[in-house]
């Protein structure tokens, strides 16, 4: 370790080895390296000790040198002996290595033995006298290598075998102990050191007579006869900075532990490395040695640390500008380090140490690697698909293809490649131009179009003439998909599928319109026409309709293409077709959608029989191009009521709405069309528009519910928005809410609660001196949106309400994987004053890093871990752990849901800085917020206990 960081040399004058260096004439080394360099001579000369040796030869020499002089009373009374003062010995000898001599290696020492002390040390410390007389008549006791001729020193001491058992004791160690020779209970003679002496040596525990304990320090070393003395220092308790700064260096500690951080410190005064307990733990995780395994550490045997601390001292001796270095360190088993090493300075430029920060980047580097994977089992995906494939730049130029487009257009890669889109079409047959093959004023061709950020990225184009090589025309169905390439720039992603056979096909049976082409089976107008002829007939009542949509059909097409899409959806009809029960007919209705139509329900098992044949016979396993699909397919059965007339477009409406009520449920889920389920479509189809119409009649309002600080003081308000329908009542947001998602109002409801929040907020009167800021709940209105920062400034300008008096809060879940764009918006909302939160933290994703980099500077603790702070350990640890890291990376917190005053007390003893829930206020009306902010504070729990 002394040789750390001198390994080169370069730059000193070696002739001299007794004394320091002298620099060369034209490097000049800094005072901290000189200091080094002497550290160094002097372990050439004194022997290469290590540092637990050293540390025990100085805190012996200071226990010796502070005994109370000659005559001085110590407490007890006994007085020191006069005694000449020790002539100046070498205190330690050099540690053995391990496993040489173990012949005084202490049990409690694994890692080796304590630091033999010389006999000259010995008798400096204890003198050499007999031992003291004993009592007429009694034994000298026999203890091995002579127990009785080492006398202890003053400071509280003992003297234990090799099984910690302990033999003798000083006064001093008797009154610190609060114990008696005497007593045979509690006497300390024949008991093991554990047991009263607990705790690590640094910071131990000395178990008093009465139970009480004593804080110290322990200090150990060997003695003749396989014995070893134990020195005890008093320590004073713990003060609260002491726990404060242990309390921080765990929470260091922890948070390096959770991002695989380690560091080190080489201080140059002193040639000494110092690693933390988390480096310690990364290299044990990694399986190195640190301190010097050979082909697992440094180049030459040493430290991992050794080769940066060598070139950053060899860099300071030179007088070179570099003062950090970077180095990756490749392990086995796809594992790296990143090390990373800089000089630290004193105020003056001093060089004072080195600090190393290593960080386990094993994950990042296997995550680059899969990306590189990912890219090579795209480009083999495309060489597979059976689809031809394409990708164009902005330009309007193919710029790859997959061999089935090449062998589609008979046109070799090397020759696709460059050419523009507009050159792969060709001109439709009929006498109306075709508004897909029409060039539009940027050079592009109408069927590739250009799709805003934010906005529906794919679709498809049912039928495009396409040219080929020979200047002939060949239709597909074109799907384009437009994509980011990593520069940010656009792309598309063009897949064509032959379809001229398909169109041969539809043209026959286009005449007759009730054949699916695809599937060969019925279409929906054919299955209407059989129903209604069933429910005239005289078996109506046992007529029984079972839809069948296939579940998540949609990722089939977009993993295999739609031609695999096609040929499944046929297996599935040829399926159908044999197996159904006799008097049953299959009919496809469109896409994934199928529908049974039974004639006699009796003969197929009953209603639910034959909901559970069909669903069987849709849930099953097909291989598609070589690959194998699992299906399933959720199922609607739907049959005629007993009395009352239903045409055939109702019942098969009623089979529909139970298949979707059951694919809301789970996936592969079977229900029946009871009066209930329909009645709850009805009234939810209705509920959507009476909605849509409040929004644009300004029929909503909004309630505010106040955010308070620990005294009461208003913080902020959240805009809380009702529904007061005319007939129904006040309406919950639980029952509407779900209706506006479904029918896709959340954004409307986001502009107009905006809007409405900020034009009521700018006329609050001020609170305590300060203007209250509202909060605004946004769901549907995201920072993703292209007119996000736009529709956010128009509702504030219009308003007049200060920038700093709005929040807006979006839940985690919104937050993952923002674009570009989007941070940038929030970023530019920040600055002019706006303010983040986010809401419900800890039950989305949680992401550390994605709240890291977000610009929100308030977490809202969820009333789901607030509700149970106070009862189950779980919810507090959340809590917690919330807001300590919430605070650690400067964040604000707000608890939700406060509604007793044993939640207050814990959450604030946590740290939580704001607070809202039923226990302050529940949501005021306008007007009633506003005389709220006018007179004083809210009551909490904390002012009525005066804290």
């Amino acid at each position: 370790m002394s040789e750390l960081g001198h390994r080169l040399g370069e730059g000193f004058d070696d002739a001299d080895p007794g004394g320091a260096a002298e620099p060369s004439a034209t490097r000049v080394p800094s005072e901290a390296v000189a200091r080094a360099d002497l550290l160094r001579s002097r372990h050439a000369v004194f022997g290469d000790a290590r540092p637990e040796a050293v540390r025990f030869a100085h805190q012996l020499a200071r226990a010796i040198a502070e005994k109370p002089a000659p005559g001085e009373r110590v407490p007890g009374g006994a007085a020191v002996p006069e005694a000449a003062d020790p002539r100046p010995v070498r205190l330690v000898e050099p540690p053995r290595p391990v496993g040489t001599d173990t012949e005084h290696a202490a049990p409690t020492d694994p890692g080796g033995a304590f630091p033999r002390v010389l006999p000259v040390l010995r008798d400096a410390a204890f003198g050499s006298a007999p031992p003291a007389p004993l009592p007429e008549g009694t034994r000298p006791p026999v203890a091995p290598g002579g127990l009785g001729v080492v006398p202890l020193p003053t400071a509280p001491s003992l003297v234990c075998d090799r099984s910690e058992r302990v033999l003798r004791v000083n006064p001093a160690f008797l009154r610190l102990a609060g114990r008696n020779l005497d007593d045979p209970e509690h006497g300390p003679l024949g008991r093991r050191l554990p047991q009263l002496v607990v705790g690590p040596d640094a910071d131990a525990r000395l178990v008093r007579g009465d139970g009480s304990l004593v804080r110290v320090r322990v200090i150990r070393w060997e003695l003749p006869g396989d014995l070893h003395a134990v020195l005890l220092v008093e320590l004073g308790e713990q003060t609260a900075a002491d726990l404060a700064r242990e309390a921080d260096r765990r929470w260091t500690a922890e948070l390096e532990r959770m991002a695989r951080v380690g560091t080190w410190t080489y201080e140059l005064s002193t040639a000494t490395l110092t690693r933390s307990e988390t480096l310690q733990e990364l290299y044990r995780s990694v399986g190195i040695a640190a301190d010097g395994a050979p082909g697992r550490a440094g180049a030459h045997g040493g430290p991992v640390e050794g080769e940066q601390v060598a070139l950053l001292c060899q860099s300071l001796r030179s007088g070179a500008r570099t003062f950090d270095h970077h180095v990756e360190l490749r392990l086995p088993g796809d594992r790296m380090l990143s090390c990373r090493a800089e000089v630290e300075r004193a105020a003056d430029g001093t060089p004072v140490r080195l600090v190393g920060v290593v960080r386990d980047v094993s994950t990042q580097r296997q995550a680059d690697a899969r990306v590189r994977s990912s890219g090579q089992r795209f480009a083999d995906l495309m060489s597979l698909v059976p689809a031809g494939i394409g990708l164009i730049d902005g330009s309007g130029r193919l710029v790859d293809a997959n061999p089935a487009l090449c062998a589609l257009l008979d046109v070799p890669l090397e020759r696709l490649r460059g050419i523009p889109a507009t050159a792969l079409t060709a001109e439709p047959d009929g006498i109306e131009p075709d508004r897909n093959t029409q060039v539009s004023g940027d050079g592009l061709p109408g069927w590739l179009r250009r799709v805003p950020p934010g906005a529906r990225h794919a679709y498809r184009i049912d039928a495009l003439p396409m040219l080929r090589g020979d200047g002939t025309r060949v239709w597909c169905e074109v799907g384009v998909s437009v994509s980011l390439s990593d520069d940010g720039g656009a792309f598309w992603l063009v897949v064509c599928t032959d379809i001229g056979e398909r169109r041969r096909a539809a043209e026959l049976l286009r005449s007759a319109g009730t054949i699916d082409e695809l599937t060969r089976l019925p279409n929906r107008t054919a299955a209407l026409e059989l129903v209604d002829r069933l429910l005239t007939g005289a078996g109506r009542d046992r007529v029984a309709l079972v839809c069948g949509d296939l579940d998540d059909f949609a990722r089939v097409n977009s993993s295999l293409g739609h031609e695999a899409g096609d040929d499944l959806l046929i297996t599935l009809a040829g399926r159908l077709q044999r197996e159904l029960p006799f008097g049953c007919t299959a009919a496809r209705l469109s896409g994934d959608e199928f529908v049974v139509i039974c004639a006699d329900h009796g003969e197929a098992g009953g209603p639910d029989g034959l909901a559970r044949t069909v669903a069987d016979l849709l849930r099953a396993t097909v291989t598609v191009h070589g690959r194998p699909v699992h299906l399933t397919a959720s199922v609607g059965l739907a049959t005629p009521a007993p009395t009352g007339e239903v045409r055939a477009a109702d019942l098969l409406r009623f089979a529909e709405v139970a298949m979707h009520e059951a694919k809301r449920q789970c996936r592969g889920g079977i229900r029946m069309a009871t009066d209930g389920v329909v009645r709850s479509a009805t009234r939810q189809l209705e509920l959507e528009a009476e909605l849509r119409a409040a929004i644009a009649d300004d029929r909503l309002l909004l309630e505010y519910q106040p955010v308070v600080g620990p005294d009461g003081v208003v913080l902020s308000a959240e805009a809380l928005i009702r529904w007061p329908h005319p007939e129904r009542g006040m309406i919950s947001p639980a029952d509407f809410l779900p209706v506006a998602q479904r029918g896709g109002l959340l954004r409307d409801m986001d502009l107009w609660v905006l809007r409405t929040a900020a034009r009521e907020a700018a006329s609050w009167p001020a609170h305590h001196e300060r203007r209250i800021a509202v909060a605004v709940n946004l769901a549907g209105l995201l920072p993703g949106d292209v007119d996000f920062l736009a529709a956010v400034t128009a509702a504030v300008t219009d308003a007049g309400l200060a920038w700093d008096q709005l929040v807006l809060e979006l839940v985690e879940t919104s937050l993952v994987a923002l674009p570009p764009h989007a941070l940038a918006a929030m970023a530019e909302l920040v600055e002019r004053g706006v303010r983040f939160a986010v809401d419900d933290f800890g039950t989305g994703y949680s992401s550390l890093a994605r709240l890291k980099e977000l610009p929100a500077q308030t977490v809202k603790v969820d009333r789901a871990f607030v509700t149970g702070v106070g009862t189950d350990p779980a919810d507090f640890a959340v809590a917690r752990a919330v807001v300590d890291m919430a605070r650690a990376m400067g964040r604000t917190t707000v608890a939700e849901g406060v509604e007793t005053a044993e939640q207050f007390h814990v959450l604030r003893g946590i740290g939580v800085d704001a607070y809202q829930g039923w226990l302050f206020a529940r949501s005021l009306p306008a007007e009633a917020i506003r005389e709220l902010l006018a007179s004083g504070r809210l009551p909490t729990p904390a002012a009525a206990i005066g804290a």
